[in-house]
Parts: structure tokens; C-alpha cells; sequence
């Protein structure tokens, strides 16, 4: 039935994907290049040895991912941001259905190649930011949903999990396209219409998870609060003073640990898939999107804390936590401002390799959290939207990738492990030299 269930997803999304390249649209050409960095992932799979090979799962997610980002890159500069996020979530799908075990390297492979086509398509088009970051954050939520999903339980619960997710994405995904087409030409109109309709399918679609999570009648109190708070952060989000998004950002951390708390990191990315698709139905990008990859990045910090034992044990003494935590709220800022690709992929690549290096996978953990941090306090006090978001959920989704490959390089001696610092940071210098000579050449 689950797999029954992944195939009416993977229509509906494929469906939806489709009504973007249908006329009339924008003439825009197609990306192309944003897939070359999965093209040149994959390529390295290929190796007989290394952390690609066990069946070059990996690799082959990435490029999947990689050239399905680029088509959905392409609807976003065609001003199809719903039909985009339906493409985008279709490898996802592809994947699911394709193992009677789940593929988690597929999985995230997938979700990394398309968060690079997103990230590289973002550099040549900036004011097409926005609407990537919003269909990347709802690719990573969807993701992340069904990863943390294979942690629950026996084989029968997990495929009930693993078709939630989707299910409730794509169902989300038809009612925004639908919206969409409606000719209201008051745009209030349009947002209260998109706002009926969201209340209306999240209260179908999350019932038999109410159930199953929390059982009738329990944490009513909590509900009802997340209830009154809910709507309260959309009003605060409407406004626009820093003061009134400082206190709307900590409203949507309190929404984060409720979730949190009641459903762990499973409900946490079906709060990132909810503000997605409410920012598609409403047309309120600009003032919901933080929120949105503030959630997909605590559902990421789940899966890493999940996935890798490893991870645990450290303690507030401990060097590493402030370390990752710093460079975590700096690394995508800083990113953002070199020039071309080139310099801000070898710093997001080096920085947290690195970081793992010297002080292991609890420092992979923090970083994470840094990320997460980072981005809730841009969420307050920021009001342009950069590149910083769709790099924090890159790096996010390759720790939670990559973190167990990472993670024994910490063990090896000290030397050994200054070596590999130092080789690793002549690399980043080097990109990050030529990096600046062709964008002084370009000028």
C-alpha cells in the first residue's frame, strides 16, 4: 500500500512539475550548467575505492538531483515557483519507491545535487533567490521527513512514515498550483483563499498524525497554544519593523521545540513542508521564508543527531561546541560574499571538513546548530534575502550525508591531522585565489 501510495505521489508531482512547461511561459534559457558540479559528483562515484563506491548510490542521487534542479531552476526563472518544487520533489520519489529498504544515500544525494543546480543558478540570477531557497527548503523538508521516518519502528510503521511525508507535500503542491490559476484580482483575495485552503488540507492530512503521535485528547494545551501562536506569526511576519521579526523569529523557535517535543524531528519537517507550501498558497515568500529554512534545518540537525551515535557526548567545556556554533552562524555569510562559485564552494567544502578533522562529529553536530542559529537570527534582524539559507541547508544535508566518513579522520594522530588541515586549506586558498582572478577578469 505504501509504495501504492508513492506512486500517486510521484504523478501527482511529476503532474504538477509538468503545467510549468506548458505555454505560454517566459522565454528563459535553460540552466544547464548548474548541473555540471552532479556531473562531476557522479564521475567521482565511479571509483572502485573511496566513500563514493559502495555502489555508487550516492553519486548517482546527485546526479539525478543535479539535473532535475536544473530543470526546476529553470521554471523558477520562468516564474513558476509551485511547478518547481512539484519537479524538484520527483527524484525524492523516484528513490523511495525504488528499494524495499530505504535509500538514504539516493535520498540525500538527490537532495545535494539539487541544492547545488539551486545554489549555482542563484549566483548568475539574483533575483530569482528567493523562489530557490523556497523550493530547496521544501525539497530538504520532504527529505528529511522520510529519513527521520526510517527511525521509527518496525518495517510496517516506516513505509506508513515514508508515504506521510510525500503525500502531504505534493497534496499541498496541487492545491497551491490550483490557487495559483484562480484570476482574483485582489491579491488578499488570493492569500485568504490560499489560506482557507491550506488550513483546510493540513487539518486532513496531519489528523491521522495527531493521532498516531499524541492520542486523542492529549497535549490539547499545547495544541491550542500552537493554534492561537500560529496565526500570531503570520501577523508578525506581515510586519516589517525588526522588532516585530525579532519577536516573530522567537515565536517560530518556540514552534520548532513544540514540534520538536511532541513529534520529534519527524513532525519538526512536516512544520518546514506546512510554511513551504503556505508560502506558495500565499504568495508571502519574503516574510515566511526564514521560518521555513529555520525548520528544514532543525529537521537536518535531527537526522545528523539521529544518525551518528558519535555525535553525542560532548559538553558545554568542550572547545568544539563554541567552535561549531561560530563558524556555523558565520560560514553561509561569509560564503555569500566571494565572488563566483569557485570560492564559495571550496570555503563551504573546506570549512566544515576541517572543523570535523580537529575535533570529530560532535563538531559536525554543533556546526548544524550553528547553521540553525545563524539563520534565526537573520531571521530577525535582516530583510534582504542572500545565497547565506540555500548554503546553510547545503552544508546541513552533506554532514548529515557525510558525517560518518568524516567523523574517523578525527581519530588519526595529531600530526596526521595537521597535515590534512594544512593540504586541505592551500586547496581552499587556491580556489579562492582564482576564484577572485576570474571575477576581476569578468569585470
Amino acid at each position: 500500500m505504501e509504495r501504492g501510495l508513492l506512486v500517486v505521489a510521484l504523478v501527482l508531482s511529476l503532474l504538477t512539475g509538468g503545467v510549468g512547461f506548458l505555454p505560454p511561459r517566459r522565454a528563459v534559457a535553460l540552466p544547464w550548467q548548474s548541473a555540471l558540479p552532479a556531473l562531476v559528483a557522479f564521475l567521482l562515484s565511479l571509483s572502485t575505492s573511496g566513500s563514493f563506491a559502495p555502489g555508487q548510490a550516492l553519486g548517482l542521487g546527485v546526479l539525478i538531483g543535479g539535473i532535475f534542479g536544473a530543470l526546476a531552476a529553470w521554471l523558477v526563472l520562468q516564474e513558476r515557483p509551485t511547478a518547481a518544487a512539484g519537479l524538484a520533489l520527483a527524484p525524492l520519489f523516484l528513490f523511495l519507491m525504488q528499494h524495499g529498504s530505504f535509500p538514504r544515500e539516493n535520498l540525500l544525494g538527490a537532495t545535494l545535487g539539487l541544492l547545488a543546480a539551486l545554489c549555482l543558478t542563484g549566483l548568475r540570477h539574483p533575483e530569482s533567490v528567493p523562489s530557490l531557497t523556497l523550493v530547496g527548503s521544501l525539497t530538504v523538508g520532504v527529505g528529511s521527513a522520510a529519513a527521520l521516518g526510517t527511525f521509527r519502528g518496525g518495517a510496517a510503521i516506516r513505509g506508513g512514515w515514508l508515504a506521510f511525508a510525500p503525500l502531504f507535500a505534493v497534496g499541498g503542491l496541487v492545491i497551491a498550483s490550483v490557487q495559483g490559476h484562480i484570476k482574483a484580482r485582489d491579491k488578499d483575495m488570493r492569500a485568504i483563499i490560499g489560506l482557507v485552503g491550506f488550513f483546510v488540507y493540513a487539518l486532513l492530512a496531519t489528523r491521522p498524525l495527531a493521532l498516531t503521535l499524541i492520542g486523542p485528547l492529549k497535549n490539547v494545551g499545547v495544541l491550542t497554544a500552537a493554534a492561537i501562536a500560529f496565526p500570531l506569526t503570520l501577523m508578525l511576519l506581515w510586519l516589517h519593523q525588526t522588532e516585530k521579526r525579532a519577536l516573530s523569529a522567537l515565536l517560530i523557535v518556540l514552534a520548532i521545540t513544540s514540534a520538536n517535543h511532541t513529534g520529534q524531528g519527524y513532525a519538526v519537517a512536516l512544520l518546514a513542508i506546512g510554511l513551504g507550501l503556505l508560502c506558495l498558497l500565499t504568495e508571502k515568500t519574503e516574510v515566511l521564508l526564514p521560518g521555513l529554512v529555520a525548520a528544514a534545518l532543525a529537521a537536518l540537525w535531527r537526522l545528523v543527531a539521529q544518525r551518528f551515535d558519535g555525535a553525542h557526548g560532548f559538553g558545554l567545556h568542550e572547545q568544539y561546541l563554541l567552535l561549531g556554533l561560530l563558524l556555523g552562524g558565520l560560514l553561509p555569510r561569509l560564503a555569500s560574499g566571494f565572488p563566483g562559485p569557485l570560492a564559495a564552494g571550496a570555503t563551504l567544502l573546506v570549512a566544515p571538513t576541517v572543523l570535523c578533522i580537529l575535533y570529530g562529529a560532535p563538531a559536525g553536530l554543533t556546526l548544524v546548530l550553528g547553521l540553525l542559529a545563524g539563520q534565526l537570527w537573520s531571521a530577525a534582524t535582516e530583510r534582504e534575502l542572500t545565497l547565506a539559507p540555500l548554503y546553510s541547508l547545503g552544508v546541513a544535508t552533506a554532514l548529515a550525508q557525510l558525517l560518518g566518513h568524516l567523523a574517523p579522520l578525527a581519530s588519526k594522530t595529531r600530526l596526521d591531522r595537521l597535515l590534512l588541515t594544512g593540504e586541505l586549506v592551500l586547496a581552499w586558498a587556491v580556489c579562492l585565489g582564482i576564484g577572485y582572478a576570474l571575477a576581476r577578469r569578468q569585470k
